[in-house]
């Protein structure tokens, strides 16, 4: 029986780059869950995964889930998967109901690598024939005794995926929902990049919301996973915002906010980075779409957060950001979707705890003050903590974790006022040498307590900030990516006297934070300066999309408006603070 607690959050994934982080995500939680003990687990899968029942009477647990993409970004998926489905024998000529000439034709089939190839064999348990009499007994089942929908052998199994993926379900681990996955027509993209042969930006993809097949086959999907919902409290929506999705997930955010209004809705824009137009023109619609996207779903959206490996949001070239222990090749989309991924798993810890998890309202209220609705991250990705040090000596050496920003164009630490942050995988052997002596007689017993008290002392402390934590690590088992240097070690923590090219980081401790304050305006100051220099008139591709001059100037006057919280000076009353 689901947790009576449980307050549930629907997932919406908009593009073709937001799902490959997408999947990545999946990947992480169903790698989480615990088979032996569910007490030894932090997380509450129950917030974002359903159960289900299919025809051979298995019960599942499958995401609460919407993925939009194209047609051709599909490959071996099933549009409405397999687990609801019948398994399907080969067809043969002679099963034709006449007796003229038949012609059987087979669609060359898409070949699997070997991770989908592994996983296929170990699912093949789920279709073999059963009496229908008799009880199903499976021994895979996830913390809460349902059937898990993949079964956890190839997760001790390490793939070389990276030459071998070219779309995110080639490696996508949980099974979908029938009602997951919608596929638009794909007239003007090829592979989720821009295609010279026509334009695909923010207004064309208000265009494509707005036909009918389109608004309602989305619309009725939220629909169906909402009345499943016995609490429901919001939706996440991660989204590509470089291209039309931007406009489809506008016309969602705007369903949302007509039919869900008492609900929260937290935006996730992600951004490709190995993203490059090869035209001036499709630059120029690319930064158009992208102004125009936040501009509009921030206005929709409790709140936006941008992540990108990019220093900059409209600089296609500007250097990408670098991490202390990753070796990362940006150009390569199941690489860098990773590193978003992990971003992602560890911040929404904070909503899917089992013990007091904090609500998504409660986040919103935080980080979003002031009408701010856009916020910044940092990631620590490990933690950093080194293989024979204490959290508490570590972080009052000068060691704090390496806090690298994932939200482009942004400086965190300029008039810092609210934080949220999550820290995971730290065992309590690991908090306080034996020897230690405490002041005040303090104890701890979580690391987000000791973390907690360390901002707290901390000179750019902001005045509003939150820490929670996991015990659970970030588990980066098969097919999570080997992005890692040597210096890392299997469980994560940083040992620079034994390193190994052929280690395999199997978990890692890490933080991941939320950011409200000043520096954030610097965002929509690039976004405001970029949009003040485009001249509609003078740009073809922009006039072809529909771009108004109208509504180009009334989309300046929202972000001069947004700007302007973001620099005004507030007084802040000390004794509101509560950290």
């Amino acid at each position: 029986m689901m947790d009576t607690n449980v307050r549930e959050v629907i997932t919406l994934q908009v593009g073709h780059y937001a799902n490959f982080v997408g999947t990545h995500w999946w990947n992480l939680q169903e790698a989480s869950f615990v088979y032996d003990s569910p007490a030894s687990t932090d997380i509450n899968h129950d917030f974002l995964f359903r159960e289900g029942i299919t025809l051979q009477r298995q019960e599942t647990y499958t995401p609460r889930l919407i993925s939009i993409d194209f047609k051709s970004n599909l490959h071996t998926l099933p549009t409405d998967g397999s687990l609801y489905s019948p398994h399907q024998p080969e067809l043969s000529t002679s099963q034709a109901s006449w007796d003229g000439p038949v012609e059987l034709i087979r669609q060359l089939a898409v070949n699997k690598n070997e991770f989908l190839r592994d996983l296929e064999q170990e699912e093949a348990l789920h279709y073999l024939p059963t009496d229908e009499d008799k009880d199903i007994c499976i021994d895979d089942k996830t913390p809460d005794g349902k059937v898990s929908t993949s079964a956890p052998g190839s997760l001790q199994k390490v793939y070389d995926l990276q030459n071998h993926v070219t779309v995110w379900s080639d490696y996508l681990r949980p099974h979908l929902h029938p009602s997951t996955v919608f596929l638009l027509d794909d007239n003007h993209m090829i592979n989720g990049n821009l295609s010279t042969e026509g334009s695909w930006g923010f207004n064309s993809g208000c265009s494509f919301w707005q036909r009918e097949e389109v608004e309602d086959g989305i619309t009725d999907r939220i629909r169906i996973f909402a009345e499943s919902c016995g609490s429901l409290q919001g939706f996440q929506v991660i989204s590509d915002f470089h291209d039309g999705m931007g406009g489809i997930s506008n016309g969602i955010l705007a369903h949302l906010e007509d039919e869900y209004r008492s609900k929260d809705y937290l935006t996730i824009a992600v951004m490709p980075p190995h993203l490059l137009p090869e035209t001036q023109q499709l630059k120029l619609l690319v930064q158009s779409s992208i102004i125009q996207a936040y501009t509009m779903c921030s206005s929709l959206s409790s709140m936006l957060l941008p992540l990108s490996l990019r220093q900059q949001c409209l600089d296609f070239e500007a250097p990408y950001i670098t991490f202390p222990h990753l070796s990362l090749k940006e150009d390569i989309a199941y690489l860098s979707s990773s590193v978003l991924a992990s971003f992602i798993d560890t911040a929404t810890l904070a909503y899917r705890l089992k013990t007091t998890p904090l609500p998504l309202r409660n986040i919103t209220e935080l980080l979003t003050f002031y009408n701010r609705p856009i916020v910044g991250s940092t990631i620590s990705l490990p933690l950093g903590l080194s293989s024979n040090q204490y959290l508490m000596e570590w972080l009052y050496k000068g060691n704090q974790p390496c806090h690298v920003p994932l939200s482009p164009s942004m400086d965190i630490k300029t008039d810092p006022f609210s934080e949220m942050t999550v820290v995971r995988g730290i065992p309590s052997s690991r908090l306080i040498r034996p020897d230690s002596k405490l002041t005040h007689g303090k104890q701890y017993n979580t690391a987000n307590a000791l973390y907690h008290d360390y901002l707290q002392e901390s000179s750019k402390s902001p005045h509003k900030c939150v820490v929670l934590g996991a015990r659970d690590p970030l588990n980066t088992s098969s097919p999570f990516p080997s992005i890692f240097r040597s210096s890392v070690s299997e469980d994560g923590f940083v040992d620079f006297q034994n390193q190994s090219s052929d280690k395999i980081v199997k978990s890692l401790p890490c933080t991941a934070s939320f950011h409200q304050g000043g520096g954030i305006g610097y965002f929509v100051q690039e976004l405001l300066n970029a949009a003040e220099k485009t001249d509609i008139g003078k740009i073809p591709c922009l006039l072809d999309e529909g771009v108004d001059k109208e509504a180009w100037t009334h989309m300046k006057e929202q972000l001069r408006k947004l700007l302007g919280n973001y620099i005004t000076k507030f007084e802040i009353d000390s004794s509101d603070d509560d950290c």
